[in-house]
């Protein structure tokens, strides 16, 4: 899920009804670097791509490798449910990155299932998290 939505179209923007532009998250965190918006090209890719991925990639090895190493993977489990706090906080950015957009003249944006299905990720991997750490 949340591969297909990094990569589905996410978010369409339109100018003045006649031009528009789909992007995909990952579209987007590569339009903030070609425009140079550094800042947000780095809060946007951290909080969008890096930080969920490493939660699904965390999660996956603690389910495989806990069996091995129970302790171990208790601790990388506690450290994943702290991130997973975070984790609504990367949908937040998208739809701030809507709202910036429709409050420009003229501009308008509305989402796709992109946004569905990251939304449905970070919901499912939290809840993956949770009981994870019950077991």
């Amino acid at each position: 899920m949340l591969a297909a939505g990094l990569l589905m179209p996410a978010i369409s923007v339109s100018r003045m009804a006649v031009f528009e532009q789909q992007y995909s998250l990952i579209q987007a965190v590569i339009a903030y670097w070609s425009e140079d918006q550094f800042a947000l090209f780095g809060l946007v890719l951290v909080f969008t791509v890096l930080i969920p991925a490493s939660k699904v990639l965390v999660g996956a090895w603690a389910w495989l490798a806990g069996r091995n190493r129970p302790a171990f993977a208790r601790r990388m489990l506690r450290v994943l449910a702290a991130v997973s706090r975070w984790s609504m906080l990367d949908v937040f950015i998208v739809a701030l990155t809507v709202l910036v957009v429709d409050g420009r003249i003229l501009d308008s944006a509305d989402i796709h299932v992109g946004i569905v299905l990251f939304a449905a990720a970070a919901v499912a991997s939290t809840l993956a998290t949770q009981r994870l750490n019950r077991a």
